[in-house]
C-alpha cells in the first residue's frame, strides 16, 4: 500500500469485550480484546470467534481504550442493536 493510500482518519483501537459463561453460571467475567476501527468490528469479530469455536456467552459490555486518557470508555450501547437483529 502506497503510503497516500492510507486514510489518516482511520485508526485502530483496542476494545475490550466483557462477557461470561450465561446468566446462570456468571460467577466470574472474562475479557476478550480486539483491535478495530469501530466497536461494531469488534463485536463482530468476538461474535464469529465465538461462532468458530462453537461458544456460547454472554456479552455484557464493550468498551474502547482512550489512547489519551488511557481509560475505558462504554460503547455498550451497540450491544442493543446486535440483539435486536
Amino acid at each position: 500500500m502506497k503510503k497516500t493510500d492510507k486514510d489518516p482518519k482511520r485508526r485502530l483501537y483496542e476494545y475490550r469485550i466483557e462477557y461470561n459463561a450465561g446468566a446462570e453460571n456468571s460467577a466470574q467475567n472474562s475479557y476478550h480484546y480486539y483491535n478495530a476501527f469501530n466497536a461494531p468490528q469488534a463485536l463482530d469479530f468476538h461474535l464469529k470467534m465465538l461462532e468458530k469455536r462453537k461458544i456460547t456467552v454472554q456479552t455484557i459490555s464493550i468498551a474502547k481504550l482512550n489512547p489519551f486518557s488511557e481509560r475505558w470508555e462504554d460503547e455498550s450501547s451497540i450491544l442493543h442493536s446486535f440483539h435486536n437483529e
